[in-house]
Order: C-alpha cells, then structure tokens, then sequence
C-alpha cells in the first residue's frame, strides 16, 4: 500500500489507527486531469481532511460515535498525468484494501477515479448520486473523462446502475438509459423533491434484493450549489445533504464494498462544500458500520 500513496500529515479524523486494525480505509485520490468547466478537484481530498478535524463525531441518525468504528487514513494514490494509468493505479490499491478485508473510503479527485474502484471491487450493483449521468460518449473529445466514465465502467463490467439526483442531461445519456432498461435506472432531482424519498430508496431497494454486492459514489454536484457551491459543474436544483443521506440510510446495506465522494473543487468556495463533505463522508461510514451490525 506505501508503494502507491503517498502519506498525508493530517489524516482523515485525525485517525491514527494502524492498517492492520482498520475497518475502514480512506484513500485519497486527487486525479484532475480531465474538467471541463471547473478544475481543482486535486486538492480536495486535504480539504476534506482538514474539515473533518473540526467536526463533532456523534451521529443522531446512526448513535454511533467515533470509539465505534475504526479507520485509517492510507494517504493519496500517486496520480499520473495519464488518466488509464491513475485509474490503475486506484484499483491497485482499493483491491490491495478489499481483499484485506476493509471497505475502501475513496475521497476524489474528479469522479473518473470511481471507474478505478469499480474495476477493483466489481460489484453487482452500483448507487451513484449526481447531477449528471456521466454517460455520454465523449465529452470535448475525450472517451476516458469524468463526463464518459460511467458508460465506459457499463461496456467493461457487468453490473445495473441507479443514478440518484440528476438534472443536467444530455438527449444522448437519456437516450442510453432509454436502450438500457434492465441495466440503468433514473430517479431525477425534480422527481426526489416532488414526489419524496421513497422512489429513490424504492427504486435502489428492488434491485438490491438481487445484488450480493453494492457501491455507493457521491459526486458533491448532487447537493444544490446553495449548500455546496465549489464543485466542478455546479447546477442548480439540486437535492440537500440531509436528503442524501435519509436516500443514503434507506439503501446502504452490510453488502456494501465500498463508499466514494468526489468532485469538491474547494477553492471556490470558504469551506463551506469541503465541510459538507466531509460530514457526508463520516456519516456514510456510520451508516455502513451500522448496516453491518444488523445481521
């Protein structure tokens, strides 16, 4: 793990938890190579860890607190700038983290480093909450990007997709999911906050009674840009923290392999999208770690 990351002096929670005795593993991955409106997700991953120091560690929606899990902080992937070779390279280490028994907390870095997950932990079904579906073919000319990674991950392997939260479209992606019925499901901002949480816990649900195995990814844009405006592609109408996570504890299960978060660009903002974050990131922990206790 060493070989592939470099270590952070300030880890996530200031956790200072041996590997060996971990459950859960955070791992920074700052790859920003490919933005196409904002740039700086590179340094997101620090900010987050930064923001984490300051926050209090009890979860109302969980009860648990920080003495009830245990975690590590592996520092960042050594990122390239060639997209295929970080994306290797993250999938070395969220596999080397996998197959020791831990859940791998990916903190990007642009949203392309979820492909590196999934290519590590292959998972049955994946729940990504976005503003976008990331499904075209090509973006600015680019097939490998942060706007084409989820159709590339739908070409290589072989799971269904629910896509939570979206509302900037292209008649491209809808036209996709559109031929692809049985594999990719929609439940858009709009469709959340008209007509509740429950379609999208419902609609994760059904196909989870399926799945022996699940990944969650959280691209910060998710979130209104009211609450979390330094994001790479900020687009208004979007749902709020406290909503994602409800969707979030309706749906994570002990299946899960693992949790990312992504697109934080934080210096657009005082802080406010990288406090946001890393509260996210915490609570998703307890939300995993609690699932796994009701066995």
């Amino acid at each position: 793990m060493e070989a592939l990351c470099r270590p952070t002096l300030q880890p996530f929670l200031d956790s200072s938890t041996p590997y060996d005795d971990a459950r859960y593993i955070v791992i920074g991955a700052p790859l920003d190579v490919t933005a196409s409106h904002r740039s700086g997700t590179r340094f997101a991953p620090n900010a987050i860890r930064y923001e984490s120091q300051h926050m209090e560690t009890y979860s109302l929606r969980t009860g648990l607190d920080l003495d009830d899990i245990t975690l590590a902080d592996m520092g960042d992937v050594k990122i390239s700038d060639d997209v295929q070779v970080s994306l290797r390279r993250i999938e070395e280490t969220t596999r080397l983290a996998s197959s020791s028994g831990k859940i791998p907390v990916l903190l990007g870095g642009e949203h392309t480093v979820t492909l590196g997950a999934l290519r590590a932990l292959r998972p049955d079904l994946v729940v990504t909450f976005d503003a976008h579906l990331d499904l075209r073919d090509r973006l600015l000319g680019l097939e490998m990007s942060h706007g084409t990674f989820m159709r590339r991950a739908l070409e290589e392997l072989d799971f269904r997709l629910v896509s939570l939260g979206c509302r900037a479209l292209s008649r491209e992606e809808l036209d996709f999911v559109g031929e692809n019925p049985d594999r990719v499901r929609v439940v858009t901002a709009p469709e959340l906050l008209s007509e509740g949480l429950d379609l999208g816990v419902g609609c994760v649900e059904e196909w989870l009674d399926t799945a022996s195995s699940a990944y969650f990814s959280v691209d910060m844009d998710v979130v209104d840009p009211a609450s979390a405006p330094a994001v790479g592609n900020p687009s208004p109408g979007g749902i709020g923290v406290s909503q994602l996570l409800d969707i979030l504890k309706g749906t994570a299960n002990r299946y899960c392999l693992g949790f990312d978060l992504t697109e934080v660009t934080p210096h657009y903002d005082s802080g406010l999208t990288a406090i946001q974050a890393a509260h996210i990131v915490l609570e998703a922990i307890y939300l995993l770690e609690s699932a796994s206790r009701r066995r």
